[in-house]
């Protein structure tokens, strides 16, 4: 299947792993409008001027409706249809239970209007206007691995010598790997793991239009979010075991080349210790009790 003269949207894509998307899918031919609440989208044009696709680009924020709404018309009107949309745009913030309720209300609104509510908005946006086209369509939501564990369901994990929770060492348990990020990742986890709700909902009403909604579950990989974590200045140790957003970006597009009848409603699992490729298909549950257990039992 060929990718070129597609039209796309890339939310979040001023750096990291959405400017990779974006370089990727342009280096494939595809027209590419391209949204970030940071000014460097603004550069975008002229990065992707090489590959001789048209560009469009966005400063805007993908919890906003009335950004939203512009970029999705103007996109369909200078580009003449949308046939991709890569929800990609997100933020971190430590968040916990004992945070007291302005400080949460502030949160709520920050990570969960950002990793949640503006997927739900572009995506609402966008399916009308994919089934009005008649030709299919695609929507990547970018999520997190907190929310899979090793391969999904975790009795087909490949228990890779490479992955860290195969290692004998105090910090890990040994496979499989637990759900989560930790008790100041409340917010950001509710977020992710809600994408859920529009995957398979979405995927299921969507399956007859021919339009598949899949979703990547990234793990630690080298970008600017990540980067903060460190501010700004990560050990060559830590660095050197983040994966490469270029080869995630071409496992997004290995995703997109199966086309119609390629999968729909799946989790792909991007973590540490895994491979950064498409993997075969493979189904979805998730949990451990253990990670859930009261204090004490």
């Amino acid at each position: 299947m060929s990718l070129k003269g597609k039209n796309a949207i890339v939310t979040g894509a001023a750096v990291g792993l959405g400017n990779a998307y974006a370089e990727a899918l342009a280096a494939e031919g595809v027209n590419v409008a391209v949204i970030d609440i940071r000014e460097d989208v603004a550069k975008l044009p002229a990065q992707l001027a090489k590959h001789h696709v048209k560009v469009l680009a966005f400063q805007g924020d993908v919890a906003n409706p009335s950004d939203v709404r512009r970029v999705v018309d103007t996109t369909r009107s200078v580009f003449g249809s949308i046939d991709i949309l890569i929800n990609n745009a997100g933020v971190w913030g430590a968040s916990g239970a004992e945070d007291g309720l302005d400080k949460s209300l502030a949160d709520y609104e920050k990570i969960v209007g950002t990793n949640m509510k503006g997927e739900y908005l572009f995506g609402r946006a966008v399916i009308p206007i994919m089934i009005e086209q008649g030709k299919g369509g695609e929507i990547v939501n970018v999520a997190t691995d907190h929310m899979v564990t090793c391969g999904t369901p975790h009795n087909v994990c490949p228990n890779l010598p490479t992955c860290p929770w195969n290692q004998s060492k105090p910090s890990f348990q040994g496979p499989p790997r637990p759900t989560g990020g930790g008790d100041q990742m409340d917010l950001y986890d509710a977020g992710k793991w809600g994408l859920n709700g529009f995957l398979f909902a979405w995927a299921k009403a969507l399956r007859s239009h021919n339009i598949r909604v899949n979703g990547f579950c990234m793990g630690a990989t080298d970008s600017y979010m990540l980067r903060s974590f460190h501010n700004f200045s990560p050990s060559k140790e830590e660095q050197a075991s983040w994966m490469r957003a270029e080869d995630n970006a071409q496992a997004l597009i290995d995703l997109l080349n199966e086309g119609p009848s390629g999968r729909t409603a799946e989790n792909m699992n991007f973590c540490v210790g895994r491979p950064v490729k498409l993997e075969p298909p493979r189904g979805v549950k998730y949990i451990l009790p253990a990670a859930v257990a009261p204090a004490g039992v």
